[in-house]
C-alpha cells in the first residue's frame, strides 16, 4: 500500500489531504501535510462556499492539530 500524497492547494497555501464539515455544528476540519499552515482568509473562503453560515474550522497537519479558525461575533478569531 503506498502513502496517499497531498495536493498543493492555492487558495489555502497548503498541501492539503482532504477536508469534512458538519452542516448540524456548521464546523469544518481541513486535514493538511504535516507542518503545513493554512492560509486563514482562503480557508474561510473556502468553508463559507460550502456553507455560509460556517461558525469554526479546525485545521489539522498531520495528526497534530493545528490552529481553530473561530466565528467571534461578525469577527473570525484564530486560535493557535
Amino acid at each position: 500500500m503506498t502513502n496517499p500524497k497531498p495536493i498543493y492547494h492555492p487558495e489555502l497555501q497548503c498541501a492539503v489531504f482532504g477536508l469534512s464539515y458538519d452542516f448540524v455544528t456548521r464546523e469544518g476540519i481541513l486535514n493538511m501535510d504535516e507542518s503545513n499552515a493554512s492560509d486563514m482568509t482562503g480557508c474561510i473562503a473556502l468553508f463559507k462556499r460550502i456553507d455560509p453560515k460556517v461558525q469554526a474550522i479546525q485545521t489539522v497537519a498531520g495528526t497534530t492539530n493545528d490552529t481553530s479558525y473561530r466565528l467571534v461575533g461578525k469577527a473570525w478569531t484564530a486560535i493557535p
